[in-house]
């Protein structure tokens, strides 16, 4: 998938720092859910040693 056509419009960012993996798993898959429930597209997801964050797109008009 490219993303030179994509257009950020925001992020989210997930503090994990002090959880494990379940944790981790429940909150990135709730808050997928709540992009695709807004019909926001999710252009991309960098993570660091304490944080994850999901790259937004231009909402979808359908």
């Amino acid at each position: 998938m490219s993303l030179n056509n994509q257009i950020v419009t925001g992020i989210r960012v997930l503090d994990i720092a002090e959880e494990g993996a379940a944790a981790i798993d429940s909150m990135v898959n709730k808050l997928i859910l709540e992009m695709r429930q807004q019909k926001i597209p999710i252009i991309d997801i960098q993570v660091t040693d304490t944080n994850c964050f999901l790259i937004l797109g231009e909402k979808s008009s359908d």
